[in-house]
């Protein structure tokens, strides 16, 4: 007598195999490169402030209070000093692609636009500012400042909380 309820092992394989095909197209037109392309941008702004800020903490000292990162225009920097434009004051940080912009990295090696203009210091207990003279002329960051990146339609946010410096 002959069972003839169930499924065969070659149907079940054909099921299978069809699933993961369909799964494999959705998957792949679900992930583009642009949003990949664009997390890896924000999470490499984040951790070049935090470099900033961790080498103010470090480093600091009379001569050169603060370290910070500017932003401008299609590029940003990280600097040592009160002076973010003298070329002297640039700083190179680790991950940072620098073919032809000298210390400073461009939205094309970012594979990513910045929106906004900003510049952020750091004084030697990793306190932002977005003004620094000396440790008595200075002007604190006063509320949150965020930063938008861009590719194509997606847009992700790189934030630095007042007082504390937190970059998320």
């Amino acid at each position: 007598m002959r069972r003839t309820a169930g499924f065969t092992i070659v149907e079940m394989i054909v099921v299978l195999l069809l699933m993961t095909l369909l799964a494999a197209t959705v998957l792949g037109r679900a992930v583009t490169t642009a949003e990949i392309d664009l997390s890896s941008a924000a999470d490499k702004v984040r951790n070049q402030i935090r470099y900033a800020q961790a080498m103010a903490m470090k480093t600091a000292h009379p001569g050169a209070p603060v370290w910070g990162v500017k932003f401008s225009g299609a590029e940003y920097w990280v600097f040592r000093g009160l002076n973010p434009d003298l070329a002297a004051n640039e700083r190179r940080v680790p991950g940072g692609d620098y073919p032809a912009a000298g210390n400073r990295i461009r939205e094309e090696d970012l594979k990513a636009e910045i929106l906004e203009n900003a510049v952020v210091f750091f004084d030697r207990i990793g306190r932002p500012y977005t003004a620094y003279s000396d440790e008595t002329t200075n002007t604190p960051l006063a509320a949150q400042l965020l930063l938008t990146l861009r590719s194509g339609s997606e847009i992700r946010t790189v934030s630095i909380e007042p007082e504390t410096g937190l970059v998320r």
